[in-house]
């Protein structure tokens, strides 16, 4: 199911790599964007599953947005990782811009594992039923494989497609990649939602 709107913007990246920092970006530069959970304290990945299952188009209910970005869920009975299902969005969306955002492995597992005060590992280790070493194990094979998969498939789709290094890019080259539809204002980029704790356990973790 293909739609007609104006294109959108979609991080099919990691949390924890600069997320929220995109979304102000965006958000600033005067464009309607979504950020992990909508106005109606519904998630991204809880709406966008449930229009698939339904159907729909991943985004329908969400026409007037523009941005999208942090597409996670995790609660108590389940986890989703929104950015795994790129191919059903860029089918729906072909005219997309899709940013695959990413930073060193390492540094993403200590800032996950300490995400929330380490609330986020514990929740995930109840979920699936195992450890703490056995679940950033679980992560990382997942950064590995989900890193490997959209670098392959979008070698080979037409799309517009941009892999935006946190560690080693800087937002100009997003804005410049999104100047043809839409105006993007780097001052409004900055570091939002940085966890202090992340350095201490990746050294804590031997990453």
């Amino acid at each position: 199911m293909t739609l007609s709107r104006a294109p959108i913007v979609v991080q099919i990246g990691f949390n924890r790599c600069g997320t929220l920092s995109f979304h102000t970006m965006m958000e600033k530069s005067g464009y309607s964007a979504i950020h992990w959970r909508d106005a109606e304290e519904r998630t991204l990945a809880e709406r966008m599953v449930t229009n698939l299952s339904l159907g729909r188009a991943p985004f329908a209910g969400y026409e007037g947005i523009r941005v999208f970005s942090d597409m996670s869920h995790l609660s108590g009975r389940i986890l989703i990782e929104g950015a795994r299902y790129f191919r059903a969005l860029h089918t729906a969306y072909p005219d997309a811009y899709f940013l695959f955002n990413t930073r060193d492995k390492r540094d993403w597992l200590a800032s996950r594992a300490a995400h929330s005060g380490g609330r986020y590992l514990q929740r995930c280790c109840k979920l699936a039923g195992v450890g703490e070493a056995e679940m950033i194990e679980m992560w990382g094979g997942y950064y590995d494989r989900h890193s490997s998969e959209v670098r392959a498939y979008f070698s080979e789709a037409d799309a517009r497609f941009l892999e935006f290094d946190l560690d080693r890019d800087t937002p100009e080259r997003i804005a410049e990649w999104l100047s043809p539809d839409f105006s993007v204002d780097v001052r409004q980029w900055g570091h939002h939602n940085r966890n202090q704790q992340s350095r201490n356990v990746r050294e804590a973790l031997g990453l």
